[in-house]
């Protein structure tokens, strides 16, 4: 490395992930040269302000789009490649580099935007070696909730980083191998500058479940069925999957596949080699009523119970196909994601109605996490024993635990960084720290085509819910000023029927004495402090805060003619 090179820092920028679960993109720059570690998503809780999800702000990668060289994917959950089509429009066209399985995630999420033809993506095998101009890549195994999880480590002029990516330590995992140390170990020894480590499930203080327990839990579930069993899942989540059709062929059940990702992944899956020989094992949906309850396992998406998802749709008794009844039995196999848990509840309400059985993590081990509990990050970071430490991936109170374990296992307390989204960190030689801040690096969108809600707008649709709207129409003669028409006012989300004709009745009285005052100060030339449309909002948002206690959008139309 050029001795300018070792003279400039290492900035380190959280756009997602730092503060929160969710939205996970983390910038490294050093010079001309940045890498982007994940580019992901975060579903909101605002929907019904029509947001549907939460990107990151990349103003500050579209200023420097041109000292990108890559995406470097971790895994392929929403959370981490959820928002490369965003950040592809926006112009930032650098190489995508990611595993085979979070490949073909990525490839059939751009198809969707028309990107795929256009986007250089790039398949690596764990250990590969990335070279950039100042960064050298290696790519390591780790256990996650989904198959071709990835961790790196990073060799930088200012020394050598380590991103765990989402990571457990998995004994006894049902696909592919357990977490190699060796590759962590290794770069403890040389020297770990800096160590950013999944923060996600530090509050729990014993070591997660293997995926064999969830194996055997199923084994027992299903011998014992005595009607249809549906197992609600992330879609994404390939072991789990392939353990209920390896216990489909050993008890001769079939398998019926409800949700359009679900149908993708098991198609995907199949693709990258982690499944094998389960078309046999498929039953169409339509064939369902001609096989006995008892030997059909149904996987689902909708776990989280989002909204028109498959079990929701079963649930609320909407499904085309699927219909619950006495003795069957629904398992929820899956984390509740915070945010979830009323709609989840009532979902499941409504499946214990229409007669069936449900079980989920609150009342079974049905489900484990994806995610490294305290014990198993200590592990690495003795793993590792870095100099510095960033804690990255969670809520800031779960950044800070993770502080404290870091302590724990050796780190100076001053060594450690707790940083939040928007910080610009600067990693050197000698020190790690933030010196700058960027404010809300988040953009809201609302359509799968990726429209922007400003705060502005979002601000108005809160409005709009909370106090409703009023429109009052009017048509008038525009050389005399007389009203040609009788004023229509119509409310939306104001109040109930029996108030409703009154206000109305009085609201229309209102309009027309504003518009014979408005009528007789042009006669008499009277100065005018608002026009006729402005006097008419203020009388009826005062109207309408005294007798109802709230002030509406009011939205008045003179029409003249």
């Amino acid at each position: 490395m050029a001795s300018s090179s070792m003279n400039s820092p290492l900035r380190i920028i959280p756009l997602g992930g730092l503060g929160e679960i969710g939205m996970n993109c983390l910038v490294l720059e050093h010079e001309e040269e940045i890498l982007v570690v994940d580019c992901g998503l975060m579903f909101s809780d605002l929907d019904h302000f029509g947001v549907e999800f939460v990107i990151p702000d990349f103003t500050y990668l579209v200023e420097r789009k041109d000292k990108v060289k890559g995406f470097l994917i971790t895994h392929g959950h929403e959370d981490h490649i959820g928002a490369l089509p965003f950040a592809l429009k926006a112009g930032i066209r650098a190489p995508v580099f990611a595993s085979k399985f979070s490949s073909l995630l990525i490839r059939e999420r751009l198809t969707e935007y028309g990107l795929v033809d256009s986007t250089d993506i790039r398949v690596f095998k764990m250990g590969d070696v990335l070279k950039f101009k100042h960064f050298t890549v290696q790519t390591a195994s780790v256990n996650h909730s989904i198959v071709d999880a990835a961790a790196l480590i990073i060799d930088t002029p200012m020394g050598r980083v380590i991103h765990t990516g989402d990571f457990k330590i998995d004994p006894t995992p049902f696909l592919e191998s357990t977490i190699d140390p060796k590759p962590f170990q290794k770069a403890g020894e040389k020297g770990v500058k800096l160590l950013l480590s999944d923060s996600t499930n530090v509050e729990r203080h014993t070591c997660s479940l293997s995926e064999k327990v969830i194996y055997n839990k199923f084994e027992q579930i299903f011998s014992e069925s005595k009607g249809l069993t549906m197992i609600a899942m992330f879609a994404s989540n390939v072991s789990r999957m392939a353990q209920v059709f390896d216990l489909a062929r050993k008890m001769k059940k079939k398998v019926v596949l409800s949700g359009r990702t679900m149908e993708q992944n098991v198609r995907l899956g199949t693709e990258s080699g982690h499944l094998k020989n389960v078309d046999s094992l498929l039953l169409a949906m339509d064939d369902l009523e001609s096989h006995n309850r008892k030997d059909i396992i149904v996987l689902s998406t909708g776990s989280q119970a989002e909204h028109s998802s498959s079990l929701v749709r079963i649930a609320n008794g909407e499904h085309r196909a699927i219909q619950i009844m006495q003795g069957d039995l629904v398992v929820l196999s899956s984390r509740y994601i915070p945010g979830n848990e009323k709609a989840i509840g009532k979902m499941v309400n409504n499946l214990f109605k229409r007669g069936a059985e449900v079980l989920y993590e609150a009342v079974q081990d049905i489900h484990v996490s994806g995610h490294a509990t305290r014990p198993e990050l200590k592990t690495m970071l003795e793993w590792t024993k870095p100099e510095f430490f960033v804690p990255i991936h969670g809520e800031y109170r779960h950044l800070v635990h993770h502080a404290q374990l870091a302590e724990e296992a050796g780190v100076a307390p001053e060594n450690t960084v707790i940083a939040t989204n928007g910080d610009i960190i600067e990693l050197t030689q000698d020190s790690c720290r933030v010196v700058e801040h960027m404010e809300e690096p988040r953009v809201l969108i609302e359509g799968r085509e990726g429209n922007d809600v400003t705060k502005l707008v979002l601000k108005e649709r809160r409005q709009l819910g909370e106090t409703g709207v009023v429109f009052s129409l009017m048509v008038r003669n525009a050389e005399n000023g007389e009203i040609l028409s009788e004023p229509e006012v119509i409310t939306k989300g104001l109040t109930n029927e029996t108030l409703e004709g009154w206000l109305i009745d009085e609201a229309k009285k209102i309009v027309k004495k504003a518009v014979y005052d408005h009528h007789q100060s042009i006669i008499n030339r009277s100065p005018m402090e608002n026009d006729l449309q402005e006097t008419i909002r203020l009388e009826l948002r005062r109207f309408f805060k005294q007798n109802i206690g709230k002030k509406p959008i009011v939205l008045p139309i003179v029409l003249d003619l």
